[in-house]
């Protein structure tokens, strides 16, 4: 518990805002190919937000003679993406943030600049992914980022790729300079959701403006807003209100949920402890206090001994009281007075030698 807390506080104050998109010159890689990827691996796990470049789906396919790790054959869905500044560095294996999503690149053409990822099936149920299939022409954009490299900047906060749930746009407008979006987004996760908060719309790091939650089967909606050079950078500004996007929420309040859900009970629990006490005490001291309030929490059977009453009680017998010469031991006899069997030299500590032996 006390181990959750500091981790969560320490990640707060590590977390900055941001706007959502950084230029290529703010990333430091590889100029390609494989020997970019020596030191990859394990400098980089995490994302920031900051979307890096609008990317292009080439292809988006349904294969049937994909080898499982068995040997065997199965079917899956496979997609490729063109990008400049994210071939950069990149390397088998390593993720890449696809509209928010962290995929994991499966095939390099360093010469093309395409990348190809692979979309598991809880994949295409939690995200939008599965709509990109280009076709008719029409170009289908997607927002990409590279890994954030531990100890680097981080302008937006902690993404980690992993999206909660799509949200549908309801509202567009322009305030100024700014463009408002309202998103409605399933009632289960608006408790993430907190005005002035951390959000991740289609991978890219924004607040959260005004938010709605009126329960399951009411109105659910928060806004953001881009400001103006956000607007040029990433594909939001292209959607319009029917359209869906890729939402996940603040982490760390989720952390914080499951750290608060291992207190309380704990803390209810001592809480009701100190209530019974409270009320055991009143009656041992025979006044009313709670005790009637607390009702059957208290029991006092094992607790008050036969005899005892309360002084309000003035028909009932009077309270013991404890006197240590009416106890058996007071009195008791030494039975080896003559200490047998010990050498006794006068510096042996007696018992009934001690000033308060006889003590009344």
């Amino acid at each position: 518990m006390r181990s959750a807390l500091i981790f969560v506080a320490a990640i707060l104050a590590l977390a900055r805002p941001g706007h959502g998109f950084a230029p290529s010159t703010t990333r430091r890689g590889g100029t390609g190919g494989a020997a970019a990827s020596s030191s990859s691996p394990t400098a980089r796990r995490m994302f920031t937000g900051i979307i890096e470049e609008m990317g292009e789906v080439i292809s988006l396919e349904t294969k049937d003679d994909m080898t499982l790790w068995d040997g065997s054959k199965g079917s899956g869905t496979e997609m490729t993406v063109r990008g400049e500044v994210v071939m950069e560095g990149a390397y088998l294996g390593c993720s890449i943030s696809v509209n928010g999503v962290c995929l994991t690149a499966t095939e390099l053409d360093f010469d093309g600049r395409v990348f190809k990822v692979g979309l598991a099936p809880e994949t295409l149920r939690k995200t939008n992914l599965g709509t990109y299939s280009p076709g008719s022409g029409e170009r289908k954009m997607v927002n990409l980022e590279r890994a954030s490299e531990i100890g680097g900047r981080n302008s937006g906060h902690f993404v980690q790729g992993h999206v909660d749930d799509v949200g549908t746009i309801v509202d567009r407008w322009v305030d100024e300079n700014s463009l408002f979006f309202k998103v409605s987004f399933p009632y289960e996760h608006m408790r993430y959701v907190v005005p002035k908060g951390f959000i991740a719309i289609d991978g890219t790091s924004l607040t959260v403006c005004d938010v709605k939650s009126e329960g399951p089967d009411s109105e659910n909606w928060f806004t953001f807003m881009l400001v103006e050079y956000t607007q040029k950078k990433i594909i939001i500004p292209s959607k319009e209100v029917g359209d869906t996007v890729n939402i996940e929420v603040d982490v760390l309040g989720k952390y914080s949920e499951q750290a608060w859900e291992a207190f309380v009970p704990k803390m209810e629990a001592l809480e009701r402890r100190v209530r019974e006490l409270e009320a055991k005490v009143e009656l041992l001291e025979g006044g009313g206090g709670e005790a009637e309030s607390v009702g059957n929490e208290v029991d006092l059977g094992d607790v008050v001994p036969k005899g005892f009453a309360s002084s309000k009680d003035a028909t009932g017998p009077k309270p013991e009281t404890w006197v240590r010469a009416d106890q058996p031991f007071a009195n008791a006899k030494d039975l080896n007075p003559q200490r047998d069997n010990r050498n006794n030299r006068g510096t042996d500590w007696v018992r009934t030698e001690q000033a308060f032996y006889d003590a009344r």
